[in-house]
């Protein structure tokens, strides 16, 4: 009760506004006293400062858990995403990826290694590439050109080998990874142009920008999003702390 008496005090003295009934004298003596408090006691501040924090947070978890529900449908059951771990897993995990962004390969092997783990976790992997980088959406687009012509094990090896390639994937970079997968790459170059996987990045890219996630990499679950690359075990935390909510 003290904390609250005492910082609705300074919010009322410190606002014109909302001043209480006090001549300038008696004012001046207030504030002094509550200065001279706020200085013997600096705990106060320290409690009202994580207080703050904690409803802003809360209030961040609020707005991302209205965002999943809104777009769950494409989120979490697109027909055309590669799709790992429990097929019919009680949590799903999607992660989010950008070949040329930091900690996107940490990202996406975490995301990786708790499905592998956690025998009822549904993994599901989207490709979004920074807007505007040339570079990584063509690596984008070779990715979804080889899971669409080779499957998904071609798919895997093909992302480890973009993530080795370095900051540019050139395309004869590409084409070599295409005939290491046992692929024509003329084949593969060409399906890379195709109008489905046009519309598939814009998909992913609005859906990034309906849940104001940022650029990849990204994890998102039904009362989850975190913004970054977290180890597996995290991951694993959040998906236990989700079925102890349902």
């Amino acid at each position: 009760m003290k904390l609250v008496l005492v910082l609705a005090a300074a919010l009322v003295t410190a606002a014109p506004g909302l001043a209480l009934p006090l001549g300038d004298a008696e004012r001046a003596a207030f504030r002094s006293e509550l200065r001279a408090y706020l200085m013997e006691h600096p705990e106060v501040i320290r409690e009202a400062l994580d207080g703050a924090e904690k409803r802003r947070m809360a209030r961040h978890a609020n707005a991302d858990l209205a965002l999943i529900e809104a777009n769950s449908s494409a989120l979490f059951y697109a027909p055309d995403d590669w799709t790992g771990g429990a097929p019919d897993g009680d949590v799903t995990l999607v992660s989010f990826v950008d070949y040329r962004a930091d900690g996107s390969d940490r990202a996406l092997a975490a995301a990786r290694d708790a499905a592998a783990r956690d025998g009822r976790l549904r993994l599901v992997v989207k490709e979004a590439p920074s807007p505007g980088d040339e570079a990584a959406e063509r690596a984008a687009r070779f990715a979804m050109a080889v899971l669409r012509l080779a499957g998904p094990t071609a798919y895997e090896a093909a992302q480890a080998r973009l993530f080795a390639a370095g900051a540019t994937p050139e395309a004869a970079t590409l084409d070599r990874i295409s005939a290491d997968l046992g692929m024509d790459p003329a084949e593969v170059r060409a399906r890379m142009a195709g109008p489905d996987i046009t519309a598939k990045l814009s998909e992913t890219r609005a859906l990034a920008e309906a849940l104001d996630l940022g650029p990849a990499p990204a994890q998102v679950m039904k009362r989850t999003m975190v913004r970054g690359d977290v180890p597996a075990v995290a991951l694993l935390r959040m998906v236990e702390a989700i079925r102890r909510k349902k």
